[in-house]
């Protein structure tokens, strides 16, 4: 089901560095500032996945459920280091993780992205673009996004396609809240204990 591989590939958020341009000459890339949401993926059926996402520049949180598990992921994008915190078993483990894309590499100078003009969205000003983009796991994103001045994309709402297989596709960042991000949340919590390394 590409939901699920979409949401699977979401959970490696550390956003490409090089800026894009948009048709008007703005510059595009990662977000400019902090923030924490909660981001819902949504297929056409209606059923949904969500993350916990706690962004800064240089360092992401991801939380979110597998299986029965709470997981988190922690990326350090200057340090080239990633940890997994299992939640629910006061565990941690470092993981081997590439940088990877932000919302399907729509932050990638490759993308293609046409400014449509000015919205309001759940309260935000935002910019409404068409955009089409890929990812550097092959997945590709076409459709609508909706961003702030400060390019937090708040919306996103297309097709997701890899390979033959195409599945539409909204993702909505809700309960937004825009501001620092508590630093203890990029650290293994006191008392964790480290677990064996992921089996391949």
């Amino acid at each position: 089901m590409i939901l699920a591989r979409a949401f699977a590939a979401a959970i490696l958020l550390i956003p490409a560095a090089a800026a894009a341009q948009d048709r008007s000459g703005g510059a595009w890339g990662p977000p400019a500032v902090d923030y924490r949401a909660d981001m819902v993926f949504t297929d056409d059926r209606g059923r949904s996945r969500t993350a916990r996402l706690y962004y800064t520049a240089n360092r992401q949180r991801l939380e979110f459920k597998s299986g029965k598990q709470i997981v988190a992921m922690i990326f350090d994008r200057r340090g080239g280091q990633a940890i997994q915190l299992l939640l629910s078993q006061r565990g941690w483990r470092p993981v081997v993780a590439t940088a990877p894309q932000y919302n399907f590499g729509l932050s990638d100078p490759a993308s293609k992205r046409e400014k449509l003009g000015e919205e309001t969205l759940a309260g935000l000003a935002v910019t409404k673009y068409r955009v089409s983009s890929r990812s550097a796991a092959g997945d590709r994103f076409s459709g609508l996004a909706w961003a702030t001045e400060h390019r937090i994309v708040v919306k996103m709402a297309g097709t997701v396609a890899r390979g033959a297989q195409e599945q539409p596709l909204t993702l909505e960042l809700q309960n937004l809240k825009i501001g620092p991000v508590d630093p203890a949340l990029f650290t293994v919590p006191a008392g964790y204990r480290k677990l064996p390394p992921m089996r391949n």
